[in-house]
């Protein structure tokens, strides 16, 4: 047999070869060009909605979601067109916006807050905060039990802000335990009497201040035009802004369940619940502590509602907080309510939105 040399396979198996390399070179090719080609949205994390301000918004549902029961329809959207406070947070929104435990409407914005602490005054404590803007200062109204504050008598914090179509509310002064006593509400004033508590004011511009009693004069209070006047105290803050850290005898002493409202600036409200009496729990304040709390929240002036078993925190159409004894009634809320009055023309330092 004639034996075959080597050689003669040589040029076929460059051949092969070639043809080898050809091909996997044309498969890459074409595997490079299809990612090269593929869309931006499929290469790139996708960013979350934010609003003007940077926060992340909650996806929006075609169709709107139910509030609770006395409130209007609300729908979540993130095509707001958001105005922006002085300092950079966004307050109110183009549409009506209700996540979680904040609401924003073109008028106003409410967000609130639960805080669990055990450090601040060495001593377990449960508080809430209610942050409060509004463009109109008719939308923060206080309402009684009976049909009007010149014979309140007591009734259910719960049934009154449900009455009122309330968004959130507070126990108030207890305007008729007192005898005689000043009374303006919503711009009407029901008693020029001045008993033996602090006066607080808050004027139709929007500015809340407080009086101490031996300098309330009725003459200089009706002469500040104003939307509300409380006389229960004391006030807890200086014309600085500062914690007064003394309170008279005559004030409830002790800790206990306490009931504040704080102003930051016109427009710019707190309302602040502390719950108390319950051990393990939350044990409540010492008026001192409650001043230095409404100081730490930033508030410019701070002022005593009515406490203990009273205090209580209306939000989502029920009583939020946990009432020392369940609760009781009272004769008075404040509250903030969804839309100012239509005729109104008392903005907040700024163009309203309601012309």
């Amino acid at each position: 047999m004639k034996k075959v040399s080597l050689k003669t396979f040589i040029p076929a198996i460059l051949l092969i070869l070639v043809l080898f390399a050809l091909s996997f070179v044309t498969v890459y090719a074409l595997t490079l060009k299809k990612r090269v080609s593929r869309p931006v949205a499929d290469v790139l994390p996708v960013t979350p909605p934010m609003d003007n301000a940077g926060i992340l918004r909650t996806a929006v549902p075609e169709t709107p979601s139910p509030a609770p029961t006395i409130a209007p329809v609300l729908a979540e959207t993130d095509e707001t067109d958001d105005e922006t406070s002085e300092v950079g947070q966004p307050y109110w929104s183009d549409g009506i916006l209700f996540v979680n435990d904040t609401y924003r409407s073109p008028t106003m914005s409410v967000t609130v807050t639960t805080t669990a602490d055990s450090e601040m005054f060495d001593r377990q404590m449960v508080y809430y905060v209610a942050d409060i803007h509004v463009s109109d200062v008719t939308q923060l109204r206080t309402a009684c039990a009976s049909d009007n504050f010149a014979n309140a008598r007591s009734g259910s914090v719960l049934k009154m802000a449900r009455r009122e179509n309330a968004l959130v509310a507070i126990s108030g002064d207890y305007c008729s335990a007192r005898g005689a006593t000043l009374i303006i509400r919503n711009g009407e004033v029901y008693s020029k009497a001045i008993g033996k508590g602090d006066v607080c004011l808050l004027l139709r511009n929007g500015e809340m201040e407080t009086i101490l009693n031996s300098q309330a004069s009725i003459k200089k209070i009706l002469n500040k035009d104003p939307w509300q006047a409380w006389e229960f105290g004391p006030a807890l803050l200086d014309s600085d802004g500062k914690a007064y850290r003394s309170f008279s005898e005559n004030n409830v002493g002790g800790r206990n369940p306490r009931c504040a409202i704080g102003y930051f600036e016109p427009g710019h409200y707190c309302f602040v619940v502390v719950d108390g009496r319950q051990k393990d729990y939350s044990y409540g304040l010492f008026l001192r502590e409650l001043a230095l709390l409404m100081e730490s929240l930033g508030c410019k002036q701070a002022y005593n509602l009515d406490g203990g078993n009273s205090a209580q925190f209306f939000w989502k159409d029920s009583i939020f907080n946990q009432p020392s004894g369940g609760g009781r009634v009272m004769a008075d809320i404040i509250y903030v309510a969804y839309e100012p009055y239509s005729e109104s023309r008392f903005y907040c330092g700024k163009a309203g939105l309601s012309e």
